[in-house]
């Protein structure tokens, strides 16, 4: 059987961050990861080989993501946390899983990587394009 943080692909010795508000977010990352992943306020300066954040669910998803996405290492993941839509409504979470997906998109992200962050939340895994990737001289 697999520890429940195996799915979020984390980086192996390298630094893991978390951020999030939500009691439920917090709650399930401290269950998920244990002290695997530090869980900040705001995210240090990149570029970061991993992080996750919740998606807030007031303001610009576009700023959102762009502001994540400068810090993002080029081989990176970025983990978005987001109500399921039968929990959006109670959990006053505004915005569609399209909305937040093409917003990543938007700020030049791919996502290739759905999974359940809790019984309420999910998660999408947001990654740099390979074509904008620098390339490796062998």
């Amino acid at each position: 059987m697999k520890a429940p943080w195996e799915k979020f692909s984390l980086p192996g010795s390298g630094p893991a961050y978390a951020s999030g508000r939500s009691p439920e977010f917090t709650r399930a990352a401290r269950e998920i990861f244990g002290p695997l992943v530090e869980r900040v306020v705001e995210f240090p300066a990149g570029p970061l080989a991993w992080m996750m954040a919740e998606v807030p669910g007031d303001g610009s998803l576009s700023a959102f993501f762009r502001g994540l996405a400068v810090l993002l290492e080029p081989a990176g993941s970025l983990w978005t946390v987001l109500p399921k839509k039968p929990f959006a409504e109670e959990l006053a979470f505004p915005y569609l899983w399209n909305d937040v997906q093409k917003a990543g998109l938007a700020a030049g992200l791919v996502d290739n990587k759905v999974a359940a962050f809790s019984p309420r939340l999910t998660s999408i895994r947001f990654v740099v394009p390979l074509s904008r990737r620098p390339r490796r001289v062998s």
